[in-house]
């Protein structure tokens, strides 16, 4: 095996400047930093540029709706937002962060003015973003499932008891990785805000108090997610700044769009949480011009939620020790950069899925900060790379992965079986992902719109995949399995018929990968 090492690029310049400072006794310990930061949450609405929302026509043109777009760009520059969370960017993360000068992580779709890191550990739960060179916050950012929404089936007659089986079932499990994998970074002084489109709404606001001054709410509701994330200690900033869900409601759902209600419950289901040493002092809405609930006003608003902006008080936490893959996949013959932030003695360890452990680095010669690289050529063994950085006891201070394939590699999704029995569980695993977070996996009638000859690129519209039924989101992994059942998102069980699993990037229609087909028999 030919491993070949090499420190492609010089050391990070604007990271830490050895303020970890090795075993010299003199060296400054890291400290909190107190600094004020806006967070924003705001669901762009099919990429920001697919649909004229005022028209609901599709834009059909490669370059989709420049004004919407605009707009989008505009709503965030209003906003003066420093960090925001992003929904439905569908591709789009890159291309509104560039369009405003900023810094982006595609895989989690939040972007930022500050520099992003995606530490290994995270796994697309959340990134850290450093407002200064030695200091980080963490930023998560989620998108629950939509249908069967609860509000419109409390509209429809549904009891809340029926109502809280729903959310218990569908949109609380979907909130769990959040519930598990935030709290002990805010235990550990790091500052932590969750924002996202939880389509659902808040227990603060269906209160008693609102029920009486709202024709759209037929009875109180306890609603689990928000409450569950409440009593794990985020705290919902607009709530915070604005405690009357009567006098300032707050509505994000919605402004109108395609998929709004012909009696509509309007709804504050889009929030910037927090954990940890975060303390909202302010908390707008930014939408449209001449709505009540508006605070920051955009003359075409493009999408079918308002944004939420939230100022907070933050001390910033040091720089942890983390170690990360500037990408998850690579194919033999390209350069594999890692970065790094070491404290003394820490070391980065490489793991390769065949042959010897590599160290990459020196803990007795190395700055605390840098990036280091390593070739590959053919000869390089193929699979998962395991990355770990370690201490002196060759203890696991932080890891992360990345896959290597060869050349010419393309994503691929298969099913555990060909026939499978109306109810039965279907399994998909795939492989060569994209591995953003909100890729899918959904079955399809076998061959639907396969012969759209933008099923694999398009920008707008269902790009040929809009007959999806029940769905599963990959957990931004590059190779997994997911089961489709009466557990997922969507319409279950599949009636009996032949359909093909196929794998959707970043919370859009464009396709990565189509299944053999398989079958549904009736028992």
């Amino acid at each position: 095996m030919r491993f070949r090492l090499g420190l492609l690029v010089a050391l990070v310049a604007f990271l830490g400047g050895g303020c970890f400072g090795g075993d010299d006794e003199r060296a400054v310990e890291p400290k909190s930093e107190e600094l004020t930061l806006r967070v924003a949450t705001f669901n762009v609405f099919y990429g920001g540029d697919e649909m004229v929302l005022a028209s609901k026509d599709w834009c059909t043109k490669p370059e989709g709706c420049q004004d919407t777009f605009a707009a989008v760009v505009d709503g965030i520059k209003q906003s003066k937002a420093d960090i925001v969370g992003l929904q439905e960017a569908t591709g789009n993360t890159r291309k509104i962060a560039e369009a405003l000068g900023w810094n982006y992580n595609e895989r989690t779709q939040v972007i930022s003015r500050f520099p992003i890191l995606d530490p290994g550990g995270a796994d697309g739960l959340y990134v850290f973003v450093q407002p200064t060179p030695s200091s980080v916050v963490a930023v998560a950012n989620t998108h629950l499932p939509s249908s069967p929404y609860g509000p419109y089936r409390s509209q429809a007659g549904y009891t809340e008891d029926e109502v809280l089986h729903l959310e218990k079932r569908l949109r609380l499990p979907a909130i769990q990785p959040q519930l598990e994998g935030l709290p002990p970074l805010a235990a550990e002084g790091i500052p932590v805000f969750l924002t996202g489109d939880f389509n659902s709404p808040s227990y603060l606001d269906w209160t008693d108090a609102a029920d009486t001054a709202r024709d759209d709410m037929p009875y109180t509701v306890e609603w689990p997610v928000s409450k569950a994330l409440a009593d794990a200690g985020f705290k919902d900033s607009y709530r915070v700044v604005n405690p009357d869900p009567v006098a300032r409601p707050g509505f994000t759902w919605t402004p109108g769009g395609p998929e709004s209600a012909k009696r509509e419950v309007h709804d504050r289901i889009d929030w910037v949480l927090s954990m940890g040493p975060a303390h909202a002092v302010d908390s707008s809405v930014v939408g449209e011009d001449g709505n009540e609930n508006v605070d920051v006003s955009i003359p075409i608003w493009p999408s079918d939620h308002r944004s939420v902006v939230s100022t907070f008080d933050v001390m910033a936490a040091p720089t942890p020790s983390f170690v990360a893959a500037e990408a998850r996949t690579y194919e033999q013959g390209d350069d594999i950069s890692l970065r790094f932030h070491a404290r003394a003695g820490e070391r980065l360890v490489i793991r390769p899925p065949q042959g010897a452990e590599t160290d990459a680095t020196d803990p007795e010669n190395q700055a605390n900060d840098g990036v280091y690289g390593q070739s590959t050529d053919e000869s390089t063994p193929t699979g998962e790379y395991e990355v770990e950085l370690v201490d002196r006891t060759d203890a696991v201070v932080a890891g992360t992965s990345f896959f290597l394939y060869p050349p010419g590699t393309e994503t691929a999704i298969k099913t555990s079986k060909k026939v499978y029995k109306v109810g039965e569980p279907i399994e998909v695993s795939w492989t060569d992902a994209p591995g953003m977070k909100w890729d899918w996996t959904s079955a399809f009638p076998a061959g639907s719109g396969l012969k759209n000859p933008h099923g694999t690129d398009c920008a707008t519209g269902y790009c040929g995949n809009g007959n999806y039924s029940v769905y599963e989101y990959t957990q931004a992994s590059i190779e997994g399995t997911a089961t489709l059942s009466d557990a997922s998102a969507g319409g279950w069980p599949l009636k009996p018929g032949t359909y093909d699993a196929r794998l959707l990037v970043d919370d859009g229609y464009t396709r990565a990968a189509v299944s053999a087909p398989f079958k549904i028999v009736r028992p």
